[in-house]
């Protein structure tokens, strides 16, 4: 990951925590709310790259991750 894309992101990370603690009174729900969060840009990062590559239908969930793995880190490379 680029020092800069690397920086942006922990700024940018940490503003948003403190600003739910702010917002949360409870850990639990500071916690909750960034577990939505992680799993709704999953899920949209997920459908892009299904929508964008040509792959084949996986058997097992394993084969599933490997492949979004192996994708993964060349779509990454590609930011930076």
């Amino acid at each position: 990951m680029c020092v800069q894309s690397r920086e942006l992101f922990v700024l940018t990370y940490g503003a948003l925590v403190a600003q739910l603690c702010k917002d949360y009174e409870k850990d639990e729900d500071v916690n909750a709310c960034l577990d939505r969060m992680g799993y709704s840009i999953g899920i949209r990062l997920i459908d892009d790259f299904l929508a964008r590559s040509a792959v084949k239908k996986c058997r097992s969930y394993s084969e599933t991750a490997d492949m979004i793995a192996q994708e993964h880190v060349l779509t990454i490379s590609y930011w930076c």
